[in-house]
């Protein structure tokens, strides 16, 4: 399955941010409770272009 590459509007606006540390971490370790809240409080693009260049091991992303 191919990775769809960011979308550009956000693309990479949390990479290189001291948040971001914290967003990767909950994305190895509590990726459906991460992908869960995420939807309640800010766009899912912003996850999803974070998720693309973290890789982690079980995506949610579409």
């Amino acid at each position: 399955m191919g990775r769809a590459a960011p979308r550009p509007r956000t693309a990479y606006m949390l990479v290189g941010r001291p948040e971001a540390l914290l967003v990767v971490e909950r994305m190895d370790s509590m990726p459906f409770l991460l992908r869960g809240r995420w939807k309640q409080e800010l766009e899912e693009v912003l996850l999803d272009n974070l998720e693309f260049v973290w890789r982690p091991c079980v995506r949610l992303g579409r």
